[in-house]
């Protein structure tokens, strides 16, 4: 369960008949587009890539037209020049920015680790704007994780210092810390390569203050602004003493203030669902993303 505010994951090859976004300029984030059909905006995970999605781009990109977003300074892609004060609130609204500027027709959005977490936010502050979310492994308030009781206030000094110490080390000390945290990210040896590759090659700085905002941001406050379905997808490996009762609880109880939150487990999966799991999380996506019109919103 330590593997979301552990995540750390090279932009690679870039998918195959893929287009940049015209008309959309931002120093926050770039998008590209495949594929015909409703809209899906693809948000991956913290230091991660947008290639993170290939296989499933894949398998959708028939049905769909995908969006996939890449946040500057992740997986070698350069940082941005001006430094926002909250990383987080900057992505949120330019994702935002993207929907409304890009006039995208009741898009869904499918977010991993902390894109999870920026569709949510997104949806409580353009509900208007999105048909639905569907969210991979994320809480509203990622310190859950490490204690059920965790609070903003407790959390800042403990994650500002982590900020500090994760500065400070050399490339060694940095990618020897990376190693061990991503061999509970996925159970794929070859993936857990790439990931270090993601992780090593993203600015320092950058990924630095991403890991301290997502400890201390509690977005539960903003579940009840949100209006259209979402369905949260959850991992959990019982050969590795992750029982699905005790995710399932932690997840039930995170999203208590969400009505109508549809909750989905996969078994025998650490954090990379699409890496540990692929079938079974194409499976849910599809049953969760038919290509009909945007779904009634709830009141």
């Amino acid at each position: 369960m330590k593997h979301i505010a552990a995540c750390a994951v090279f932009v690679g090859a870039c998918l195959s008949s893929v287009a940049h976004s015209a008309g959309f300029q931002s120093d926050y984030v770039s998008v590209t587009k495949q594929g015909t059909g409703p809209d899906v905006v693809l948000l991956h995970g913290f230091a991660s890539s947008s290639d993170v999605w290939k296989g499933v781009a894949e398998t959708l990109k028939n049905r769909f037209t995908l969006h996939l977003i890449q946040v500057a300074g992740f997986a070698g892609i350069p940082a941005p020049v001006k430094v926002p004060s909250i990383y987080l609130d900057t992505i949120r609204d330019e994702v935002l920015r993207y929907l409304e500027e890009q006039n995208l027709d009741s898009p869904s959005l499918v977010g991993h680790s902390m894109g999870g977490f920026t569709s949510i936010r997104v949806a409580a502050k353009g509900p208007e704007r999105v048909a639905r979310v569907i969210v991979i492994d994320s809480l509203p308030f990622f310190s859950l994780i490490f204690n059920p009781s965790a609070t903003v206030e407790f959390m800042s000094p403990q994650a500002k210092a982590m900020e500090q110490a994760m500065i400070a080390q050399n490339e060694t000390q940095f990618a020897e810390q990376a190693k061990r945290s991503i061999a509970i990210l996925t159970k794929q040896e070859t993936k857990r390569e790439l990931a270090l590759q993601w992780s090593t090659t993203s600015d320092r700085k950058v990924y630095a203050q991403f890991l301290r905002e997502l400890l201390t941001n509690d977005a539960r406050s903003e579940l009840k602004m949100i209006r259209c379905p979402v369905t949260v997808i959850y991992p959990f490996d019982e050969g590795a003493n992750v029982t699905e009762d005790r995710v399932r609880g932690l997840y039930r109880t995170a999203y208590t203030d969400l009505n109508g939150v549809r909750l989905h487990g996969v078994a025998e999966s650490f954090h990379f669902i699409m890496w540990d799991q692929p079938e079974q999380l194409i499976k849910i996506l599809n049953e969760a993303l038919p290509a009909t019109a945007r779904p009634d919103t709830r009141e």
